[in-house]
């Protein structure tokens, strides 16, 4: 199963890539950081991530190769991050 990691405000959730996450409350315009399981191609330009990660219609991409102490069953691993910002002229978030 693959698994997506979202922390807001220091709000850890992880669910099921099907799972669906809004803009979660405590997130209240902070940045929040996404992570996803690598791809198997080992490459982030591949990152398939559901469209309940695209917040405010932030899109797909900014994925960055980073480590994940959730991964590999909590031993750690590298994973796909990213790190969506409010920007305070639109309102929506965007990659940083």
């Amino acid at each position: 199963m693959k698994k997506i990691v979202l922390t807001a405000l220091g709000v850890v959730a992880t669910a099921a890539l099907s799972a669906t996450l809004a803009v979660p409350a405590q997130a209240n315009g902070r940045p929040a950081h996404q992570q996803v399981e690598m791809p198997a191609s080992g490459t982030c330009a591949d990152v398939s991530a559901p469209a309940s990660l695209n917040w405010s219609g932030v899109g797909s991409g900014g994925w960055t190769r980073q480590w994940g102490a959730w991964a590999n069953a909590n031993k750690g691993g590298f994973v796909c991050g990213r790190t969506l910002v409010l920007n305070s002229s639109t309102r929506k978030y965007q990659v940083q």
